[in-house]
């Protein structure tokens, strides 16, 4: 699977089926590079996300021909067996998943988030499909998002840094069958994610 950055899918190296490739970040952080893995695989794609992240997919991202299932509103965070539910019967052929953890974090305990995640892992494992998580890690103990590490194949750690006015934001493949990298300059100019230089 590509993800339609070529610097990062260059740094991710090969995603092969049965992937999950987890983005720690924070706040909307990393929303776009999930939007490009969407867009570049449209055709096969299902994302599981908020009624504000759906409407913000369909116009700022144009993502409005890929299935959507809406948390809050087609399923609720106390309804997390309807999820792995979903999950399961997706289209024969949908290869690429996309799902916020964040939102249920916010309303369930880590270790019953993690259960469901667990769930979604071997899913996903079954039907040789690739799916691409969000975690927002300020919502989560380092304990608890080691655990999360674990079971994905692919970890992409995205950092922001205030240091009185000035902003640096990082971006580095924490985990990955090829080894990790150093943090890369990130950046996203009118939507587009740019990964620069390595920082030094």
């Amino acid at each position: 699977m590509k993800t339609g950055i070529k610097k990062l899918d260059k740094l991710l190296g090969e995603v092969p089926e049965g992937s999950v490739i987890l983005i720690e970040t924070v706040g909307t952080l990393g929303e776009e590079i999930a939007a490009s893995m969407l867009q570049t695989n449209k055709e096969k794609a299902v994302a599981f996300v908020t009624p504000q992240l759906k409407e913000e997919f369909e116009k700022r991202f144009n993502l409005r021909k890929i299935g959507m299932v809406v948390l809050g509103g087609d399923i609720y965070q106390e309804e997390l067996y309807k999820i792995s539910h979903i999950l399961r019967n997706v289209p024969e052929g949908s290869s690429v998943g996309f799902f916020l953890l964040h939102p249920l974090l916010v309303f369930q305990s880590s270790s019953i988030v993690f259960r469901l995640f667990s769930e979604l892992v071997m899913i996903v494992q079954e039907k040789k499909a690739v799916m691409v998580v969000l975690l927002d890690k300020r919502l989560i103990n380092s304990k608890s998002l080691a655990v999360f590490e674990d079971y994905a194949t692919h970890v992409i750690d995205i950092i922001e840094e205030v240091n009185e006015f000035k902003i640096t934001r990082g971006l580095r493949i924490k985990k990955s069958p090829g080894g990790g990298t150093d943090f890369y300059e990130f950046d996203i100019i009118n939507g587009e994610v740019i990964i620069g230089n390595p920082i030094t």
